[in-house]
């Protein structure tokens, strides 16, 4: 009997296609594929730590160790990245956790080829440190700020030529601007000297400093030391500290320091005592401070503002700054024979510095404004007019006006207006406005002998034009001119600037000349020898008038040179010395009579004079004195550029007298050397009645507009018109 095999059974070790589905077998039998990422994971995150920490344990090394072996390489890249010499001394020692962190042993830095030093810096102990949010997006034309310089030993030459290349200009892309000196937040040097040579800036000094310490910090000594010149002059300087001073710290909770200091320049000595925080930094300043010296503006050009040439000056009190600004409580001033004071405030902002304050004065001398106008050079010197000259001629420094800003103003209780005024001015005040180079001297009101000055002075230095100019023209209004000439060494001639415009409009109003003009202690000494009264001054009444003057110059006698405009002024109840009535009648009969008599006065019916100058040349439109006994009449021309008189005054005796002469008297000659002496022939009446008609039309144009207070009609008008036709 067949039998039917059997299928014999799977062996375990190998699997059928009848298997049974991998998803159903037991998850110990399953594949370790899906192991691998989480165990590769693992080892990355062990790798990674161990690395990390590597690095971690590298930093803390390289800085527990200083990264002293960073020296070469720092060196060497430092060297090619600034294009110049670079060695970084031992002790080396960087940190790089927070800011960097520089100690060296030494520190030196060459300067670039064509300097007059070897190197930049040449330091000993040096501690330098940098923020790195001050690195961080730094601008091309941002300076690079170094939040502290420590060092104990330092030999620096800074230098920058006329082209503006300077010795602490690093490379740059070509088209990059150039980029300003550093600034350093903290600076100390306890020991070393610093040399700064800038044309630019016309500076060429050497600092030193020195620090020396006691037992105890209250007896640290700190010194700063100044020599050299600045600008146009020489300059010496020294500062002491009673206690460490940072010669920069810009910390807002630096504590100011007990100091003293003195500077000479050009003659000017300024002493200081009080405190200081932040040398050359923010320059914190608080104390007591004397200045003395030939001319303010020797000091103006110390302190970098615009101040007038004057006379000798001592000034006394208190300055203080704050940040940026200075300011200054002058208790008292002696400039030339004036005392003044005042209270000003100084912002030495970015474009043009500005000036405010109030000047105040007991006693101010009307010829101490004389050196303003050219009677002193700047430096305090008497400036000498050209040969056989008066007016002085020395150019004003007007340009200077471009460069600062100024509002002030003025009252002064005493105004001395020289020998020949019996009264001042008291008060004067007035608003003295700088801006745009224009210097204006508004709402001035002056009283003085019952009566009052108004209106205004300035002066219009103009904005410098372009060099580009072409030399020689001029504008419409023929303001434009060349300030300088090409050189000697052929360098480019100064720029193209505008001539000053000066303008005065003035008015005087019930001025009582009796009180106002002096009678000579000479003729009062006279008249008393003789027995007689006091003599009444030469002459008297009431003053009305008005001046309005414009012209253009660098100096007193360019101006005077072309004015134009018109002065006019007339007298009221008013009287003359008998006695100059009588000689410029030569009446020497009646002059003798005077002389016996003592000086009478003479009534004056009328006197007015009305001046028109045109380029610098005046000639009177209407120039008449009428009284009782002689009417006088004025002719003729005075031309201020060639400082010449050429003047005729006619007189025609109302009376008789047997040795009256009644030739005119002429006046000519230069203002140094004026001859008088009558015209050879007596003058026609005709002559007279000329001058006469000539003065009618102009004289009743001018008399409503100068003394309108008048309560009755002059009898200029008269006068003239009984004469002009004998």
């Amino acid at each position: 009997m067949a039998t039917t095999p059997t299928r014999p059974e799977p062996s375990p070790q190998q699997p059928t296609a009848h298997t049974q589905p991998i998803a159903q077998q037991p998850i110990a039998q399953q594949p370790i594929a899906h192991t691998l990422p989480a165990q590769r994971r693992s080892l990355w995150r062990r790798g990674s730590a161990i690395v990390v920490g590597l690095l971690i344990a590298l930093l803390a090394a390289g800085e527990f160790m200083g990264w002293s072996f960073l020296r070469a390489p720092a060196e060497r890249l430092l060297s090619d990245k600034l294009e110049r010499t670079v060695r970084l001394g031992a002790p080396f020692r960087l940190h790089l956790l927070g800011s960097i962190r520089l100690d060296v042993g030494s520190l030196y830095v060459s300067a670039p080829a064509g300097f007059g030093s070897a190197h930049l810096i040449d330091a000993r102990d040096a501690q330098l440190t940098l923020r790195y949010g001050d690195l961080i997006g730094l601008e091309d034309t941002a300076p690079y700020r170094i939040a502290v310089l420590h060092v104990e030993k330092l030999d620096a030459h800074l230098e920058r030529h006329q082209d503006g290349s300077a010795s602490w200009q690093f490379k740059q892309d070509e088209n990059s601007p150039d980029r300003p000196f550093p600034v350093i937040e903290s600076l100390i040097v306890r020991h070393g000297t610093a040399t700064v040579i800038d044309p630019l800036t016309a500076v060429d000094v050497k600092l030193e400093f020195d620090t020396h310490e006691g037992a105890a910090d209250q007896h640290m000594e700190s010194k700063v030391q100044a020599q050299g010149r600045y600008r146009q002059h020489k300059l010496a300087a020294k500062l002491v500290t009673y206690g460490f001073l940072p010669i920069a710290s810009q910390n807002a909770d630096s504590a100011p320091v007990k100091s003293t200091g003195w500077v000479d320049y050009g003659g000017v000595h300024v002493a200081f005592e009080g405190a200081i925080v932040d040398l050359f930094g923010k320059q914190d300043i608080q104390g007591r401070f004397t200045a003395q010296g030939p001319s303010l503006a020797v000091l103006g050009t110390l302190v970098n503002a615009v101040l007038p040439t004057t006379g000798a000056f001592v000034i006394k009190g208190q300055v203080a700054k704050k940040d940026r600004i200075w300011e200054a409580d002058i208790a008292s001033a002696r400039v030339g024979s004036s005392d003044l004071a005042g209270r000003f405030m100084f912002d030495p902002r970015d474009g043009k510095p500005y000036l405010q304050g109030d000047l105040r004065g007991k006693h101010f001398m009307l010829a101490d404004l004389g050196p303003a106008f050219g009677t002193r050079n700047a430096d305090g010197s008497d400036a000498q007019p050209k040969a056989g000259r008066a007016v002085p001629d020395r150019p004003l420094n007007l340009p200077a006006l471009n460069q600062m800003e100024a509002d002030i103003k003025i009252d002064l209780a005493y105004v001395d207006l020289g020998s020949a005024f019996d009264k001042p001015i008291s008060p004067l005040r007035a608003q003295l406005n700088l801006a745009g180079g224009k210097l204006s001297l508004s709402d001035i009101l002056a009283h003085t002998a019952d009566g009052t000055i108004s209106g205004l002075i300035s002066v219009d230095a103009g904005m410098p034009l372009s060099p580009a100019t072409e030399a020689g023209t001029k504008t419409k209004d023929g303001m434009e001119t060349r300030d300088g000439t090409e050189t000697k060494d052929g360098s480019s001639p100064a720029p193209l600037t505008r001539v000053p415009a000066w303008n005065i409009d003035l008015g005087w109003k019930d001025i009582d000349l009796a009180k106002w003009l002096v009678v000579s202690k000479q003729r009062k000494q006279e008249a008393k020898a003789k027995g007689n009264q006091e003599p009444p001054a030469y002459v008297t009444g009431t003053l009305n008038g008005k001046t309005r003057l414009n012209g253009t110059g660098r100096s007193t006698a360019q101006l005077l040179a072309s004015l134009n405009g018109d002065v006019a002024m007339h007298i009221r109840d008013g009287s003359l010395s008998h006695l100059i009535v009588e000689v410029l009648g030569l009446d020497i009969a009646q002059g003798i009579g005077v002389l016996i008599r003592g000086d009478e006065s003479l009534a004056m019916q009328c006197a007015v004079l009305d001046l028109q100058a045109q380029q610098g040349v005046v000639s009177p439109r209407v120039a008449v004195v009428d009284t009782p006994v002689t009417l006088v009449l004025i002719d003729g021309k005075i031309n201020l550029a060639k400082e010449q008189l050429d003047l005729r005054l006619v007189a025609k005796p109302k009376n008789f007298s047997p040795f009256t002469v009644r030739s005119p008297i002429r006046v000519r000659g230069t203002f140094l050397d004026p001859s008088v002496a009558p015209e050879a022939g007596p003058i026609a009446a005709r002559a007279i009645g000329a001058i006469a008609l000539s003065f009618i039309n102009p004289l009743a144009a001018i008399l409503p507009f100068i003394d309108a207070g008048a309560d009755k009609p002059s009898t200029c008008a008269e006068a003239l018109a009984n004469y002009k036709k004998k």
